[in-house]
């Protein structure tokens, strides 16, 4: 049974979520529009005309969706088959929590991992979602994550533990999760998924447990135009 196929999603607690989401689009030029959430489109590697989504979006700090984990990431994995997969993981000792939801986007359930992080599993329904997948500009946008870093009491169980229950392969103690730029199915993308030590120097000057890296077009322009928005903010309302 093919387990993980993908990454669908990453949330984060925010103290103003508009704000951040803002942020994001002003800086970085991900599509928020007034929402606080933004959909990444590409597409698959195998089948290029399967177009699908990661979800990038913001929370408040006081959301139980996180519940019952207290951490400021969670993280969306897309699945083949979650009905088969959840008994599947709880015979194998994961904590699987009871509830499931089916939407017309697809379907829900939820797990922890061994450090107290929430993992949401997914099984797509792409066509749910009613609307055209979102064209990403060519020149200085992001066009979708490069990497999702998560600081960890002990990296190697962690990854060993993601390798045995959600079949992610990890060499040099990064899975990468390939797929194809939306507007060039030419372009085969990554994105990587690490963990660090708890101790490390890379997310300096940030204290958070995680690091996002978003792939773009052309990084001089984009630079240049987050200068300008950084010393300038403006909030959206």
């Amino acid at each position: 049974m093919k387990r993980v196929t993908g990454l669908g999603g990453v949330f984060l607690k925010a103290k103003d979520p508009k704000f951040l989401a803002r942020w994001y689009e002003d800086n970085l030029g991900i599509p928020f529009g007034t929402n606080v959430y933004a959909s990444l489109k590409w597409r698959d590697t195998d089948n290029t005309d399967e177009i699908c989504t990661t979800a990038f979006s913001m929370f408040s700090l006081q959301t139980e969706y996180f519940a019952p984990s207290t951490k400021d990431l969670m993280l969306n994995f897309r699945v083949s088959n979650l009905f088969e997969l959840l008994p599947a993981l709880k015979s194998e000792g994961v904590d699987v929590m009871q509830s499931t939801e089916e939407h017309e986007y697809g379907k829900f359930g939820w797990v922890m991992d061994p450090e107290g992080n929430k993992i949401e599993l997914w099984e797509p329904n792409e066509s749910g979602f009613g609307e055209p997948a979102q064209t990403i500009p060519l020149e200085g946008e992001v066009n979708g994550f490069g990497g999702i870093f998560i600081k960890s009491k002990n990296p190697e169980a962690q990854a060993k533990w993601y390798s045995d229950h959600f079949g992610l392969t990890f060499q040099y103690g990064m899975h990468t999760f390939k797929w194809r730029q939306l507007n060039d199915a030419s372009i085969q993308a990554k994105t990587s998924f690490t963990f660090f030590k708890e101790d490390t120097k890379y997310f300096q000057p940030s204290i958070k447990n995680q690091m996002l890296n978003f792939r773009v077009n052309n990084l001089r322009p984009l630079l240049e135009l987050s200068l300008i928005h950084i010393s300038e903010p403006t909030r959206p309302y």
